[in-house]
């Protein structure tokens, strides 16, 4: 017996923000939606906030990408509009010794899932790369952001602001 987020029961709790771990995780069958970001949709259009989790390599555009720098293809993914549409993004990220040591010490995988994890999927060359991508990714939402904010400290008076060179 499988144990799946239950969406009605958080949509009649409604609270005023929920947490749902596991953004690109698919919901067993029979589940009303097939993927738990159509979850977190349902919950958003009832009016709940909702915070999440995404490992970058779950984007649905780094696919080919991700695939070609480690060796695996990813199949839980999630379309690059719902990162695009989020209010905000916050980076958790630790280095890749830290996660490495993280993982041999069974605090992310049990150990026979941590070896087999190690010797695929996260080794150190794969987490520096994932790393600079979500770096990378990040860096994009927040610099729409910052061309946002000009845009609307600027638009009342109609003046020009210099422009900023962050990158």
């Amino acid at each position: 017996v499988l144990k799946e987020f239950d969406l009605d029961a958080a949509l009649e709790r409604k609270p005023a923000v929920l947490l749902v771990d596991e953004l690109a995780h698919s919901n067993v069958e029979g589940s009303r939606h097939p993927k738990r970001w159509q979850d977190v949709q349902e919950l958003l259009e009832a009016g709940i906030d909702v915070w999440s989790a995404l490992n970058v390599q779950h984007l649905e555009s780094l696919n080919g990408t991700v695939g070609a720098i480690t060796g695996v293809r990813v199949h839980e993914t999630v379309p690059d509009t719902v990162l695009e549409d989020a209010d905000e993004i916050v980076l958790v990220d630790v280095t890749p010794d830290e996660l490495l040591g993280r993982l041999k010490a069974g605090k992310v995988y049990l150990p026979q899932q941590a070896e087999r994890a190690t010797q695929n999927f996260f080794r150190k060359g794969n987490l520096i790369a994932l790393r600079e991508i979500a770096l990378r990714r990040t860096a994009e939402h927040v610099e729409d952001d910052v061309r946002s904010w000009r845009v609307e400290q600027s638009g009342d008076a109609g003046a020009s602001t210099p422009v900023w060179r962050t990158e």
